[in-house]
């Protein structure tokens, strides 16, 4: 073939190539719905797969862009997208005409870990929404107190540690510490040592499920490309079989029945004493088998959920309550007045009555937002309340939640640390839908009472008995890592902790 011939073909190829991007592209302007200007074959998300943003990032400057739009169009590869910034129409996608939007769609693997609650769909994630629900009751927590008080009485002694050193200590590390062993032992009754440095196996299993492998990340990418392929593959079967090996390890050790702990694993033998689980439909009768593939896909959402978003969280109050000294002395005075009432007791009913604890935590979640995008994606053809806007059947749906809480219109200054945003006259001012961050309606996160108490509890317990301030390492405007699933911080979080006077 000559020079000519292969310049004349590379030339009619590119120009089919753009005529096809030019007709799926027009999508959403064929709707007048506004969005940037897709890249040809990625769509909008290509310095997400280049990684320089996290789809939390990428959303969350889109969701700012386009101020007064109700809804963002948007393109994963070729496939549309929506992108819903408006607090009415978000709270029509996830509460009252959740009907249509039953299902995150999320694409993932074939693995039988996604038979998790996080990830089911269907009757499926209904049926196991309904039986796990009890776990995370008033009552289950507090049967769950005695374990919850003995972790906290052992990461003080850490820090106690930590203090006698007087060394500068990286507190997501730290926290990181608390929040593993009490998700393990409040989930498996196992007892591990997570306060010494050396290495456990599940330390170990949640850098292989919170750093991805570069086969994991490159499907992630080719998957924004060709939406659903991840299904075709089986991946991370390391994981799977490390927690199947868990579940009927544990399930031995208590000889296939439930134990006195109350524990979440003491719940689930419950489950598999009953073989299979169902429930009434307008056809008849939804049924799922309760096997041990099924144990260790809930077993395994409950523990990356439980301990690495806590950990979080608690880090990054610590850094404010650091870079804030008058909001850590309020804080302070109020823990001190609280447990006078209680013998000087931290529990269950203290906490309840530290609002201005409860403010601080509300609005670490606001500022850092630790899951910052809500996904949902249609069940059938769905025209959004007060607009001309139609999409079909399985059309991915998109929430900045992170978008949502750093907006000017919500909250005028989103950039300050002020708790005083969540007190009762300013909630009474937002919409339903404006602060996610544990979602809201049926498919709301169903252990977000389990991960405020732990949080709670043992920040009131550390701020009674320490001190933090900034040191030379404590950066004020932290950035974050694009390849994180969650939200981390590149520069770690460094504060300088000492012991109150007594």
């Amino acid at each position: 073939m000559t020079v000519y011939a292969c310049l004349s073909l590379a030339i009619i190829l590119l120009s089919i190539l753009c005529l096809f991007c030019k007709r799926k592209f027009n999508y959403w302007s064929d709707k007048n719905v506004k969005g940037p200007t897709p890249w040809p074959v990625v769509g909008n998300f290509g310095n997400v797969m280049l990684q320089k943003k996290s789809v939390n990032q990428c959303l969350k400057d889109i969701h700012l862009k386009y101020k007064g739009e109700k809804l963002v169009g948007l393109y994963r590869g070729f496939q549309p997208m929506v992108l819903v910034r408006d607090p009415e129409l978000i709270k029509h996608v996830l509460i009252k005409d959740f009907h249509y939007f039953p299902n995150r769609g999320m694409s993932t693997s074939s693995s039988r870990l996604s038979d998790n609650l996080f990830s089911a769909e269907g009757e499926k994630w209904k049926l196991m929404r309904q039986k796990l629900t009890p776990v995370f009751t008033t009552r289950k927590l507090r049967d769950m107190m005695p374990i919850i008080q003995e972790c906290i009485e052992n990461f003080l002694l850490l820090v106690d540690r930590l203090v006698d050193k007087n060394v500068d200590y990286e507190i997501r590390e730290m926290t990181a510490k608390y929040t593993m062993k009490i998700v393990v032992k409040c989930a498996f009754g196992l007892e591990i040592d997570t306060y010494s440095n050396e290495k456990n196996e599940f330390t170990e299993m949640a850098k292989k499920i919170f750093q991805q492998s570069w086969s994991n990340r490159l499907l992630t990418v080719v998957d924004m490309i060709i939406p659903g392929i991840k299904k075709a593959f089986v991946t991370s079967t390391d994981i799977q079989n490390y927690f199947v090996g868990l579940v009927r390890e544990v399930v031995k050790e208590r000889e296939g029945k439930p134990s006195e702990r109350k524990d979440f694993m003491d719940f689930m033998i419950e489950l598999k004493e009953q073989g299979r689980i169902s429930r009434n439909i307008t056809n008849g009768v939804a049924e799922i088998e309760i096997d041990d593939y099924m144990l260790a896909a809930q077993a395994f959402v409950f523990y990356s959920a439980g301990y690495e978003t806590s950990s979080a969280t608690m880090s990054f109050m610590i850094h404010e309550l650091a870079l804030n000294p008058q909001i850590q002395d309020r804080v302070y005075e109020e823990i001190c007045f609280v447990t006078d009432k209680y013998n000087g007791d931290i529990n269950y009913d203290s906490i309840s009555q530290m609002k201005y604890l409860e403010m601080i935590f509300d609005e670490t979640l606001r500022k850092y937002t630790v899951a910052g995008v809500l996904f949902r994606k249609s069940s059938s053809n769905y025209t959004f309340q007060g607009t001309n806007v139609m999409i079909e059947k399985n059309t991915p749906v998109l929430i900045s939640v992170s978008g949502l809480t750093a907006d000017h219109e919500y909250f005028p200054e989103p950039n300050k640390f002020e708790p005083d945003n969540f007190l009762s006259q300013n909630l009474n001012k937002l919409s339903q839908c404006v602060y996610l961050p544990f979602g809201d309606g049926p498919r709301n996160c169903i252990g977000r009472r389990f991960a405020k108490v732990i949080t709670l509890l043992c920040m009131a317990a550390f701020i009674k008995k320490f001190k933090v301030e900034p040191t030379a390492n404590t950066k004020r405007d932290l950035t974050f890592n694009p390849k994180g699933m969650i939200l981390v911080s590149n520069e770690g979080i460094w504060t300088k902790i000492s012991r109150r006077e007594t």
